[in-house]
């Protein structure tokens, strides 16, 4: 890469500042959504069965869905930075007070405000990971850090007792520390859409990168909600076969901490590995996990296929991200996927629980899993788009003084 290139790419680098902040705010984004079976178990601890539990969970994760959704354009602005300070105040403050006061509709009504808040952490994370050069890497990395948290915070919780206090509290103190860090967010750059694409690279017109943006705004979360009806229904599914709070709260761990090794993958492959071939075998493995499940009936294989789909869904969502970030460096497509995936994921507690319900857990299983398979072609195609996006982006800033690129090259 020539000197001119890297002085004119509209893409920062990455370096400690805007990594911590952009990692740890994308934590507190998800973190609603990865301590989902804690909170349905906390839930329950206050009095509620699983059916209004999972619809409480529902909405917090919809209000977190919706704010994402709605402040997406500002995420890809210049008011970036206020935005996620202004959510993330909101979260602590409400997850704190669900936390400590002991009336249930106080709590209901605060794990909700707490969802809102972090709905601007899920928009100006995901825009600001666009902001960043190499978007395989960043994603990855960001999903190793998220990976690493979550397996420490999923290990610890239950060694102190899952219950009101720790696990909305560990909500409030995941998005305090974001809070601190918001203000190190890499801000949008001011161009970022392809201005030359050549013959070569004609798989990204800007016609064809705004069909796969939409386009993947719509497949992400479908396929989310699949992985996180498994997820979230995991304390039901370990009931069935005897696997006990605490084996559950083990495999639970482990299974967050599965993603590792395929991110580190992606952080040491970056841009090289691409991204419609891996997101492919990790749809099919994800499917075949999936369904395995409904037939499982011994509690350590149960636990193993929930490590193993787990694993799959953190490479796989890495890689979706990179793949929205790839279309737009501002974050057009990146700031609102995971508020788009939240839509749909937001209904996986009372989804899952209802066709359990319904269907029994076979049927369920499988359901789950033919999305994964179903979602394989169209994953490919918007990930090629993706990749073609991002090279015009880059030819077009080497072409912005080509005779100068010329001499240093």
């Amino acid at each position: 890469m020539s000197t001119q290139q890297q002085t004119t790419e509209p893409r920062a680098p990455l370096d400690l500042r805007n990594g911590s902040a952009t990692f740890l705010v994308a934590l507190a984004s998800l973190a609603l959504a990865n301590l989902a079976p804690f909170v349905m178990s906390a839930l329950g601890g206050l009095g509620f069965d699983v059916v209004a539990s999972g619809n409480i969970l529902t909405w917090a994760l919809l209000a977190s869905a919706i704010v994402g959704l709605g402040t997406s354009r500002l995420a890809s602005g210049r008011a970036r930075r206020r935005l996620a300070l202004i959510g993330l105040a909101v979260a602590v403050l409400a997850f704190g007070t669900a936390s400590l006061v002991s009336a249930p509709a106080l709590v209901v009504a605060g794990l909700i405000a707490g969802g809102a808040g972090v709905g601007a952490a899920i928009s100006t994370s995901g825009a600001a990971i666009a902001a960043l050069r190499d978007p395989n890497r960043v994603s990855a990395t960001s999903g190793l850090v998220n990976r690493v948290l979550v397996t420490i915070i999923l290990a610890v919780i239950p060694l102190v007792g899952i219950g009101q206090g720790s696990v909305f509290g560990a909500l409030a103190l995941i998005s305090l520390v974001a809070l601190v860090l918001a203000n190190w967010l890499p801000e949008a750059p001011e161009q970022a859409e392809p201005v030359a694409v050549t013959t070569s690279l004609s798989i990204a017109t800007p016609r064809r990168i705004t069909v796969a943006g939409i386009a993947l705004l719509v497949l992400f979360p479908i396929w989310g909600t699949s992985e996180d009806a498994i997820w979230t229904m995991a304390p039901v599914l370990g009931e069935a076969v005897g696997l006990g709070e605490r084996a559950l709260g083990l495999s639970l761990s482990l299974a967050a901490a599965g993603g590792i090794a395929g991110m580190l993958l992606v952080i040491l492959l970056g841009h090289r590995i691409g991204r419609a071939v891996p997101l492919a075998i990790a749809l099919v493995l994800g499917g075949l996990f999936k369904a395995w499940i409904g037939f499982a009936e011994d509690p350590v294989l149960l636990a193993s296929l929930i490590v193993g789909v787990n694993t799959v869904y953190a490479f796989a969502f890495a890689l979706f991200l990179a793949t929205a970030a790839g279309l737009d460096a501002r974050g057009r497509w990146s700031g609102p996927l995971v508020g788009a995936y939240l839509v749909g994921s937001s209904f996986a507690p009372l989804l899952g629980g209802v066709f359990i319900e319904w269907f029994g857990v076979p049927t369920f299983a499988l359901l789950m899993g033919a999305v994964s398979l179903l979602a394989i072609a169209p994953t490919i195609a918007i990930a090629r788009v993706s990749v073609g996006a991002e090279r015009a982006l880059v030819r077009a800033a080497e072409d912005t003084q080509p005779t100068e690129r010329e001499t240093l090259t």
